[in-house]
């Protein structure tokens, strides 16, 4: 019976063998998802980056832009308080 308990233990260390593949295809096919979601949530927030950068930079021209026209509102304005600085 030796032979016997051979094959019993070859058997059941197949059907091991099998469990823990099927574990390693679910675990890889987990982690391919959370992958997938991780790069499309990279994606996402590099097209917001981009979107604030943009703004920012409206934001500074439209800022520089009202500054300049302060400085000749200042300059051009009234003389008797010192607008030559």
């Amino acid at each position: 019976m030796a032979g016997g308990n051979k094959i019993e233990a070859l058997e059941a260390r197949v059907k091991e063998i099998i469990k823990h593949s099927a574990d390693l295809k679910r675990r890889a096919a987990m982690l391919e998802t959370r992958l997938r979601e991780a790069d499309a949530r990279v994606a996402r927030q590099a097209a917001e980056a981009r979107r604030w950068e943009k703004e920012r930079d409206w934001l500074r021209g439209r800022l520089k832009k009202i500054l300049g026209e302060l400085e000749l509102i200042e300059s051009g304005g009234d003389t008797n308080e010192g607008g030559a600085r």
